[in-house]
């Protein structure tokens, strides 16, 4: 790689590096090339960075879409070096060191970092289930689930079959993770406490919400003590936490828990990730989970000009196991790499192997409750939730007025329990009333769902 680098310096000609993903990694690493003498390209399939840990927020209600997405291009504005491009990369030419992409011209680079990230995994039921149980990794996925959710009791409402009434109004949620906890006791204290004073015809203290886990404990990666209060916090909210059953099958009726089958109208999907189908292009160093095996540097063994990061790269942490897909991993992965890049296109030393660290594990169980082990501490109840909060609000990218705006939104959700996101807005609706052709969903790009109340 540095001898390629020397060649197109003394040819006086502009390295080109091509960045795929504006995620936190991607964004990391763009961003810390800040005022390298190279070209960069950064690729991503939405005109938007996403704020991914705010997204069951938006599916509750609690939060607005503009609220935790900020277009790319006012991001990197003050960047004259970066080209952005929305089109997504579909194969990776190692051998020619061309990204081949679904629309217009390929992109040929000098260096290459992949920042794809991960998606949703059915452990291979994809087709039969992702239909009925919903991921969360998208704004399209959460304003789905917050209109499937929303529906779900409208048509309780005016139901008079009691039965159909009560499968409308049970909600099932795959998955004790933080995701799966945090959305499930938002889900509940949403049904008990704002949706209660809205409907006239429905008992909403009849309301199911099931949080199913298959393995013996929530928060599978917290000590047994918070494991332990996480599942005492929800079951004091009315959920039922199953813990130890898988989920055998899932269809337009519901889910089937061990040898229980449980109708339900709404089933969010929050266990399981993978690599994106663009990793696996990159040939053996791909893992089953369709993460990449990278050298100490983040580059594929045998390609020093090509590096995965974030949650797109299997890199083994101080513990062991693989580092989590956590934000504050992303960043520390791609500010390294662009470092690294920016060193070697200025010909200084960066010898210094990647360095993975124990993150800090947060999670939120309900408005004011949380869990937080950091630094050989622990903290549980508001102080938690708060912390958590504060921390993800430093690292949001939308600016002061974003953060102004959530933690309003906050506020009055602690002090009066109301959301201002109930709104049940098909994407069809966009089209709708100006003459122009009204597309079906499946129809709709995701950055067209971006829009404030």
């Amino acid at each position: 790689m540095n001898a390629r680098l020397t060649v197109a310096t003394n040819q006086t000609s502009r390295v080109k590096i091509v960045v795929i993903g504006a995620g936190f990694a991607g964004l990391a690493a763009v961003r810390a090339l800040r005022n390298s003498n190279a070209d960069i390209t950064l690729v991503d399939r939405n005109n938007h960075h996403l704020f991914q840990p705010f997204l069951f927020q938006v599916a509750t209600s609690i939060l607005e879409p503009a609220e935790i997405a900020t277009p790319i291009r006012s991001l990197l504005q003050e960047m004259p070096n970066v080209r952005v491009e929305m089109r997504e990369a579909t194969r990776i030419d190692l051998s020619r060191r061309v990204v081949v992409m679904n629309e217009g011209g390929n992109l040929a680079y000098d260096i290459l970092v992949v920042a794809t990230g991960a998606q949703t995994s059915y452990f291979g039921r994809e087709a039969e289930w992702a239909p009925h149980a919903l991921g969360l990794k998208s704004l399209g996925d959460a304003i789905t689930a917050r209109n499937r959710l929303l529906k779900a009791f409208e048509r309780a409402e005016l139901e008079p079959d009691r039965r159909k009434q009560a499968r409308d109004m049970t909600v099932v949620v795959v998955g004790g993770g933080p995701t799966g906890v945090a959305i499930t006791g938002t889900i509940s204290e949403f049904i008990r406490r704002t949706l209660a004073s809205d409907f006239r015809n429905i008992d909403l203290g009849k309301a199911r919400v099931v949080l199913v886990q298959s393995g013996s404990k929530l928060l599978p990666a917290f000590s047994e003590q918070h494991s332990a209060y996480a599942a005492r916090a929800l079951e004091d909210q009315g959920v039922e936490v199953k813990l130890g059953v898988p989920v055998t099958h899932v269809d337009a009726t519901g889910v089937v828990v061990g040898d229980e089958h449980i109708a339900a109208a709404t089933v969010l999907w929050c266990t399981g990730v993978q690599g994106v189908a663009l990793a696996r292009t990159l040939g053996a160093h791909v893992k089953p989970d369709g993460t990449v095996a990278v050298l100490n540097d983040l580059s594929v063994p045998g390609h020093p000009e090509c590096f995965v990061i974030g949650d797109a790269a299997h890199v083994i942490g101080p513990d062991g196991r693989p580092m989590p897909g956590l934000a504050s991993v992303a960043q520390d992965q791609g500010r390294y790499v662009g470092r690294l890049i920016a060193a070697r296109l200025a010909n200084t030393a960066h010898s210094k192997p990647y360095e993975s660290f124990t993150p800090s594990k947060l999670a939120t169980i309900s408005r004011h409750v949380g869990v937080a082990e950091f630094r050989g501490r622990s903290i549980i109840g508001f102080p938690a939730w708060l912390l958590w909060g504060l921390l993800h609000l430093r690292i949001l990218s939308g600016g002061g007025h974003a953060r102004l705006s959530i933690l309003g939104n906050w506020v009055r959700l602690l002090t009066t329990y109301r959301r201002s996101g109930r709104l049940i807005v098909e994407p069809s609706e966009l089209g709708a009333g100006r003459g122009g052709y009204a597309p079906a969903i499946n129809e709709i790009a995701e950055d067209t769902a971006i829009w404030r109340r």
